[in-house]
């Protein structure tokens, strides 16, 4: 498979835990206060905002919580 070809397939369930895993880790040691980060793929680009704060007016429930793994998440051995 081509990098272009990887880069379109969906996520699988082992790639999304460990792509969370991955961010937890960031956020844990290389996190200020915030990143932002753009992505240019190829039908437009994808804007990705990371901040130990709530953006002002939202609130704590538009987020969906990842970590710990939510239930759909959780790896099947535990």
């Amino acid at each position: 498979m081509t990098m272009a070809e990887e880069l379109t397939e969906r996520l699988s369930d082992d790639e999304m835990r460990q792509l969370i895993k991955l961010l937890v880790r960031y956020c844990n040691s290389d996190l200020d206060q915030f990143d932002d980060w753009r992505v240019t793929l190829p039908w437009g680009e994808a804007y990705i905002s990371i901040s130990n704060a709530l953006p002002p007016g939202v609130p704590r429930d538009a987020f969906t919580e990842v970590w710990p793994f939510s239930p759909k998440l959780r790896e099947s051995n535990g």
